[in-house]
């Protein structure tokens, strides 16, 4: 019965899909992968590298829910299928699946379902401390962080691009006492070389965000973040967000096998699939302790999501590929035993992934279709020797580039403390004599010791830009590690990566305006449009009301908010917006002078 509700879906989507031959069996990606000790009870079994016609039948069998009714969903592309069980799998139960594929032999497997673990809160944010915030008389609603600028550098080109977390500052990774320090609303946050706000998306707490940079979705440049909530233990409960050049909402991406998404990374690939963590509480047994214990740990879960149709792709997990005793946590010293802490991932080419684990202190190449750790960079079971000064530790958003080089922002805080500070980190990887060295490695000159978070980007001219994740700071380098910029966010607030990138923007919204009257001939006029980038005057036009309007002032634009004073005395006011070459952009509302 189950093979031919599976059969019969696969030919019904047959004719969606472009013609495929068979495919290579090195090719074929099955997710979850066999053995994997904790997969969802939601789970779909991903089959990926395959037209969906080519699928004949899907069998699943739980060993104490029998057999799973089902169907087949086809990835957008058409490069392969998920089949999508009608019920849950049971907790603990193990799960034997077949798979049957035209020209191919029978890919029989077998997967445990995870013993779930406690269902953790998202940390409440309920105060704001205004001082450290900037206030807009135009916009009295936008409550963004104050960026002080400590070392100016005028004409470096882009904007940064950073996500101020308000609360928890928290240190929650080392599993010490959590401290809840807040500065203001969070969001996603674009400033100009200035430190001047270009673009501020405020949410309500307890939301947050993360991750916001520039990527490409069906080829044009979009923002990305995640938003969401963080819990006790350092991990999300969020989305992901894709928003096009008028700050549009155009996408956003959940999770698949009834997981959230977590904020520790998202990244879009070519095919428009979304790549992120996944944090799942589980309740496993631990070596060393008697038989029936179940010990809480917190798995990190890698999975890949078809943007298009929402289904997964591809997974993979921490747990059954990473020795828990490879960690540098323990049940002991780490909250909710969070062994992993995977915080970055990079698609590669050949069918491989660059993770990073924290708790771990190392850098893993993984096959993606089998599963596989190729090799290993740095922790306890490093597969290559490490040079003078090329040990790290704790680190984040490792990349590894075209010339073979792995970057990286070595946090080395734990606590334990590793180093006097962390630092920007490039190594050079010897695949053949197996030996990493150091190619060049960055620091504030103040020493700032990071304990969680943290990026290092590589920019324009082979500049470094370093985010220094839960100290407020972030700074942009040369390539011989002369400091050219350094700002900071308020102290209590951070950032969990901070990015440099160009960008244009043109919003769907309005300038705002405020006009005020100082005495009966001279009024104050104040103008702001949150996210515009190409404004470059303000043209006043007041009158005594909207039908007898007349150009009062044209003043260049001096920052997030400009004002403009007038003389005379006037009911109303209108701003245009206008260019460099004096096109006019947009046209605020009609304001009353009060």
């Amino acid at each position: 019965m189950l093979a031919a509700i599976a059969t019969a879906t696969a030919f019904a989507l047959a004719a969606a899909s472009p013609a495929l031959a068979a495919p290579a069996s090195g090719g074929l990606t099955i997710s979850p992968a066999a053995g994997t000790p904790d997969a969802s009870p939601q789970t779909q079994i991903s089959i990926l590298g395959v037209a969906p016609r080519l699928i004949e039948s899907v069998s699943v069998t739980g060993s104490s829910t029998g057999g799973h009714a089902g169907r087949l969903r086809s990835y957008s592309g058409g490069r392969g299928a998920s089949f999508v069980p009608a019920q849950r799998f049971a907790q603990s139960e193990r799960v034997t699946a077949i798979v049957r594929i035209r020209g191919l032999a029978p890919r029989r497997f077998s997967f445990s379902i995870a013993r779930l673990g406690p269902v953790q809160p998202v940390l409440s944010i309920a105060k704001v401390q205004p001082p450290k915030l900037d206030h807009f008389v135009s916009d009295p609603r936008l409550l963004p962080p104050k960026i002080t600028v400590l070392k100016r550098a005028d004409r470096l080109p882009g904007d940064i691009f950073l996500t101020p977390l308000p609360s928890p500052v928290v240190h929650p990774e080392s599993n010490n006492a959590i401290t809840i320090m807040p500065v203001g609303p969070g969001g996603p946050m674009i400033v100009d070389g200035r430190g001047r706000l270009v673009w501020f998306r405020q949410l309500t707490a307890p939301t947050v965000a993360g991750n916001l940079q520039v990527q490409r979705y069906q080829g044009r440049s979009v923002l990305t973040w995640w938003q969401g909530g963080v819990t006790p233990s350092a991990f999300g409960i969020g989305e992901g967000v894709i928003a096009d050049t008028s700050y549009r909402t155009v996408a956003t991406v959940h999770a698949g096998n009834g997981y959230p998404m977590d904020i520790h990374e998202f990244r879009l690939t070519p095919a428009g699939d979304a790549l992120f963590t996944v944090y799942s509480p589980v309740l496993v047994h631990v070596a060393g302790t008697a038989l029936g214990t179940l010990t809480p740990l917190i798995d990190s879960i890698v999975q890949e999501v078809d943007v298009r149709t929402g289904l997964v792709v591809w997974e993979w997990h921490s747990l059954g590929h990473i020795p828990l005793q490879d960690s540098y946590a323990t049940p002991a010293n780490s909250a909710s035993y969070d062994a992993f802490h995977l915080n970055a991932i990079q698609p590669l080419a050949g069918g491989r992934v660059l993770l990073s684990a924290r708790d771990t202190s190392a850098v893993y190449e993984v096959d993606r279709a089998s599963g596989r750790i190729l090799w290993t960079l740095g922790g306890k079971a490093s597969s290559f020797r490490l040079g003078p000064g090329a040990r790290f530790y704790f680190q984040h958003d490792a990349e590894l580039g075209a010339n073979g080089q792995v970057s990286l922002f070595d946090d080395e805080a734990g606590p334990p403390m590793y180093a006097p500070s962390s630092r920007g980190l490039i190594l050079a990887l010897d695949q053949r004599r197996r030996v990493a060295t150091v190619v060049r490695q960055y620091r504030r000159p103040q020493n700032t010791s990071a304990e969680s978070e943290g990026s290092l980007q590589i920019i324009a001219a082979g500049d470094a830009f370093l985010g220094f994740g839960s100290e407020p700071y972030f700074s942009q380098f040369t390539a011989g590690g002369r400091l050219l910029f350094d700002a900071r966010l308020p102290i209590d607030d951070g950032s969990y990566r901070t990015f440099r990138f160009p960008w244009s923007a043109t919003p769907r919204t309005r300038p705002t305006v405020v006009a005020r009257r100082r005495d009966a001939s001279h009024s104050s006029v104040y103008v702001s449009w949150n996210g515009a980038t190409a404004v470059a005057c303000w043209q006043v036009l007041a009158g005594p009301n909207t039908r007898h309007l007349t150009i009062r002032a044209t003043t260049h634009k001096t920052g997030f908010e400009t004002r403009i004073d007038i003389a005379g005395s006037f009911g109303v006011v209108v701003v245009r917006a206008l260019s460099a070459r004096g096109r006019v952009l947009s046209v605020s509302g009609p304001s009353p002078v009060l």
